[in-house]
């Protein structure tokens, strides 16, 4: 089975915007240019997070992801604020081939077996926001804002007996800082699980990545500020526009990036079963 590399897109008042340990967040630009970016380069899978998930701001994303299905023909998912069936259903109808569930199946685990029930396993995952405080890791919600008071390992095994097909879980002391993941971590998640495992907060050289596959046994790694600082400093055009500050952050950084197809190829040189397309695809 192929390894993944799913690319995270947060979206915020229709811009793709990106912060560190899930604050802060910074305008980055048009999100159609960066999905379209990353299709073409390749990327496995993608996944769209609403930031906000106000109601006005929920119908933004609908609109950007519905434009989306039309153009990118990988698998995409969509969470942040997701709380209804009927969410749900809009969410499919327009080409999202799963939805991620957080807060909501924290506070109503009995709403994400309900999900599965309906929908199926290969339809609804999960993303487990997560922070060691005083030596032990605890479960957050509302994007990393809320403390749920529940321990991390005591969550990751009542959401596999539920059945979920997949299990993201981001480090949130880690995200957006590009010094690595936290393997160590993911080691012992996947000790207790034995559903699809997403990596996600910190990605950060390639040999980390390569690490993380290699150690963990994780089933995919979700890249955020890695690629966006790439295709940032590979292309300054107008295409970008609200972008420019976070450009010149760039410049005066060491933070270097990484294009996907050049991750892949490093991954499958260095022994990882990862896809990559033919030439002429």
């Amino acid at each position: 089975m192929y390894k993944r590399i799913i690319s995270r897109l947060d979206i915020k008042n229709g811009n793709l915007v990106k912060g560190i340990s899930l604050e802060g967040v910074r305008n980055l630009g048009d999100p159609d240019y960066f999905s379209k970016t990353y299709y073409e380069d390749q990327i496995d899978e993608m996944h769209f997070h609403n930031v906000i998930a106000s109601l006005y701001d929920s119908n933004m994303v609908f609109e950007i992801i519905e434009r989306n299905t039309k153009k990118i023909f990988v698998n995409v998912s969509v969470g942040g604020g997701v709380r209804s069936e009927k969410e749900v259903d809009k969410l499919l109808r327009i080409g999202v081939d799963k939805v991620v569930i957080n807060s909501a199946a924290v506070k109503n685990p009995s709403f994400l077996k309900k999900l599965v029930d309906i929908y199926g396993a290969s339809t609804i995952s999960v993303n487990i926001e997560t922070a060691q405080l005083n030596g032990k890791y605890e479960v957050f919600t509302e994007t990393g804002r809320v403390k749920s008071g529940i321990g991390l390992f005591d969550w990751v095994e009542q959401v596999q007996k539920l059945n979920v097909g997949e299990i993201i879980v981001t480090d949130i002391f880690s995200e957006g800082k590009n010094k690595g993941y936290n393997i160590d971590l993911f080691k012992k998640i996947r000790k207790n699980v034995d559903t699809q495992l997403v990596a996600h907060g910190g990605a950060g050289p390639k040999e980390n990545i390569l690490e993380i596959f290699k150690e963990s046994g994780v089933d995919a790694v979700s890249i955020a500020s890695l690629f966006h600082y790439h295709y940032l400093k590979s292309n300054k055009s107008s295409e970008l526009k609200g972008s420019n500050y976070f450009v010149h952050f760039l410049d005066d950084s060491e933070k270097r990036g990484l294009s996907i197809l050049e991750l892949k190829e490093y991954l499958k040189k260095n022994g990882v079963n990862v896809r990559l397309w033919k030439k002429n695809h």
